[in-house]
């Protein structure tokens, strides 16, 4: 540091200096609380108190920050003396999803009407099982849990013609993201629709009202979405079936919802464990062991298979990665390379471009093109204009006061208070009130370098020449001219920034519902931090014929991919084991209950104390 820099951190100076833009101490408090619990279900005490000395900075002291944590009323602990804290706001979303489901079962008629069916394709003894379970069901809710590879799509299109045939109603086909809706599509289905806009579009709710209503890869539906699902079926005479593995990735909002729904004994589902996608006997079993949560057996199986390569030089690792990945395409086998960082995925595609060029498989020339970086802010810190830099971009999802439109792009140009910012679009400039947080995402403009050859991966739904690009898609460039990007089937006019991103490497969340012939696996020890169980899982079972997992250090891996990926929930954290026995007890007592037939006093109490709690 200068010395001018130096004296200008002295207490007389820094005491002397105008300060800008600090939140008031309330404000803080809702920020924090906010930020914290967002994608979250639980927080530390001090973590609670550390952000709120993050938010309060210059108004909160270290001691106001403590008092905050172990005093403020919006906490909920299981103990006066726990060190772990909920919302009373999560606890109640919680609550209310699993009284939702639960008010819900033998309440009404079989789905399909005590009519028989016969599949129209060929199918499995436990395919066929999971049929009978969704048409037999008399719940508001039913659940199918189908492990990676099972054959989960054949059996969704057997109970979606017999629930249709049996019942006479219209099943409705949704999901979490654009890009599993696009997955249901080119599997055949005529229907799809994310469950956002479900949620959000009054025209989607109303053509949904008195129909089936079928959801696919439900893991990732967070505890707000589904208790707005559950509450939504119950007052809309629709029934809901979900379809997915709790295994997998969840939700980024808080609520592992359809695991917590599972563990609690709300629901009860059919079970696809019979893996068909992995052709190798080997490969097949060690999946298996992964689907189970034996997640240790798994990476030994696939260890001695030799699937698991260490190689301690990053250099060597990555151009390990590029061959393999080159040989496949010479192969004319699909092959999916997936990293827990997206740092880690733009190394191994600036590696494999490399080779892909040697190798004449890209073109020489290349163009340079503006792409959009999403900042991953959660709704608190986009209100609070400490979070944004002079040349961050922000884009409109919804109309905002102002004047500001869906769609449109702005530029940050200074920050005008604590919650306000002067935005620019084409030379006209605007104040935005950072209270609009929810109708705008943030993000930072970078450059991308391509040429004829390359993979394209799609990073937000976008429109461009009257063609829909989702989310999670990859292309592959076949051309660049006259201000577009060219792929075989569709091209994108280049206008201001894209949402793009090299398509080469993609993270495991990214991955979650693809099918290759090959997988490659990068996960060297500066990325450890992301491995998990679920990581694991997912990225290798993506793979029907050869999976290639390539580390700096087997023995340190094995320890990282063995963490759960699941996240403790709000009722898990405040309700012991004797209220979940109960609960269990509660439920297979109303299991037998006529429709209608009115809830058994000793079930409606158990529920209502655990509730209460």
């Amino acid at each position: 540091m200068t010395p001018e820099e130096r004296a200008s951190l002295q207490t007389e100076n820094v005491k002397g200096t105008r300060s800008q833009h600090l939140l008031e101490p309330a404000l803080a408090k809702a920020l924090a609380v906010s930020h914290l619990f967002e994608r979250s279900s639980i927080a530390r005490e001090l973590h609670a108190a550390g952000m709120l000395l993050r938010r309060g900075i210059g108004r909160v002291s270290v001691d106001q920050a403590k008092a905050f944590a172990f005093q403020d009323p919006r906490f909920v602990r299981p103990d006066p003396g726990a060190r772990i804290v909920t919302t009373r706001e999560v606890l109640h979303e919680e609550s209310e999803m699993l009284k939702g489901v639960d008010a819900g079962r033998g309440r009404y008629e079989e789905i399909g009407r005590d009519g028989s069916w016969n599949p129209v394709s060929q199918i499995s003894d436990e395919q066929r099982a999971a049929v009978e379970h969704i048409l037999r069901s008399r719940d508001l809710v039913t659940a199918i849990r189908g492990v990676a590879g099972t054959g989960k799509t054949t059996m969704m299109k057997e109970a979606v013609l017999a629930m249709a045939a049996l019942s006479g109603k219209e099943v409705l086909l949704f999901a979490p993201s654009s890009a599993a809706t696009q997955v249901l599509k080119e599997q055949g289905f005529t229907a799809g629709d994310t469950v956002q806009s479900l949620m959000t579009n009054t025209i989607v709710q109303d053509a949904a009202r008195g129909k089936f209503l079928l959801v696919d890869e439900a893991g990732f539906l967070s505890a707000k979405q589904m208790r707005w699902l559950v509450k939504f079926a119950g007052d809309s005479q629709c029934r809901l079936v979900l379809c997915g593995d709790s295994r997998q990735h969840h939700a980024v909002e808080r609520g592992d919802s359809l695991r917590v729904l599972e563990k609690t004994g709300a629901l009860e589902p059919a079970a696809l464990t019979k893996i068909f996608r992995q052709k190798v006997p080997a490969l097949r079993d060690a999946i298996q062991e992964l689907a189970r949560g034996n997640t240790e057996k798994g990476f030994d199986k696939l260890d001695e298979f030799g699937a698991i390569e260490e190689v301690e030089d990053q250099a060597k690792r990555l151009e390990a990665i590029a061959q393999r990945y080159v040989a496949a395409i010479k192969e004319k086998k699909s092959s999916l390379v997936v990293a827990p960082t997206h740092g880690e995925c733009r190394q191994i595609a600036k590696a494999v471009r490399q080779v892909m060029r040697e190798q004449g498989l890209l073109a020489s020339a290349e163009q340079t093109f503006s792409r959009l970086e999403k900042l991953n802010l959660t709704v608190s810190q986009r209100r609070d204009s400490i979070n944004y830099e002079a040349g961050n971009v922000i884009e409109f999802h919804r109309r905002a006061a102002g004047g500001f439109k869906s769609g449109e792009q702005w530029q940050v140009v200074e920050r005008a208070g604590a919650s306000e910012l002067v935005v620019e679009n084409g030379g006209r400039r605007k104040a935005l009130s950072l209270s609009q947080a929810g109708k705008f995402s943030v993000f930072k403009a970078e450059t991308i370098s391509l040429s004829v050859g390359d993979r394209v991966h799609i990073t937000k739904n976008f429109q461009s020449r009257g063609k829909k690009f989702r989310n999670n898609e990859l292309h592959t460039v076949t051309g660049l001219r006259d201000g577009k990007l060219v792929f075989a089937e569709s091209e994108i006019a280049l206008k201001g920034a894209l949402h793009i991103d090299q398509g080469v490497a993609i993270t495991s969340h990214a991955a979650q519902g693809k099918t290759v012939d090959q997988v490659i696996v990068s996960v060297p020890t500066e990325s450890f931090s992301h491995a998990n169980e679920a990581q694991f899982y997912v990225s290798m079972s993506r793979a029907r014929e050869s999976m290639h997992l390539f580390t700096d250090s087997k023995i340190a891996l094995r320890e990282a991919v063995t963490r759960p990926s699941s996240r403790m929930s709000a009722f898990e954290l405040v309700t012991d084991q004797t209220a979940i026995d109960r609960l269990h007890s509660a439920s297979r007592y109303l299991r037998g209950r006529a429709p209608g037939q009115p809830q058994p006093q000793q079930a409606r109490q158990t529920q209502e104390t655990i509730h209460e709690r």
